[in-house]
């Protein structure tokens, strides 16, 4: 399947220039290094760390950062403004969603009358 070169990303164009998950545990194992063995250095879960390839963490994507000898901006361009402050998530990131909250609380179970 061909996709059509002018159609946007919907997740946002600096969507397109975030390392992609495989190129990021390449880059760790080039550092001889692991998710895991990251993660158990900080004092973390073992696979704690994995996360920040799914969703923003700023504590974590500096530590993965700094193990590739890199910044997280580089990495992540999608999770932080141009001054190098991560972006807060409520509705500032690009593809992220509004999130829907409820209203109403729900009702709880229904009891038998006696």
């Amino acid at each position: 399947m061909q996709t059509n070169p002018t159609e946007k990303n919907p997740a946002g164009p600096s969507r397109d220039l975030d390392w992609h998950p495989a190129d990021i545990v390449a880059a760790l194992w080039k550092a001889r290094t692991t998710f895991r063995r990251l993660s158990r250095q900080h004092h973390y879960a073992a696979g704690s760390l994995n996360m920040v390839l799914r969703r923003p963490w700023p504590r974590a994507e500096q530590l993965v950062a700094a193990a590739i000898g890199v910044t997280p901006q580089a990495i992540w361009p999608s999770r932080y403004h141009p001054d190098g402050s991560p972006k807060s998530g409520r509705g500032e990131r690009l593809g992220s969603s509004t999130p829907q909250y409820r209203t109403s609380r729900p009702a709880g179970r229904q009891r038998k009358a006696a």
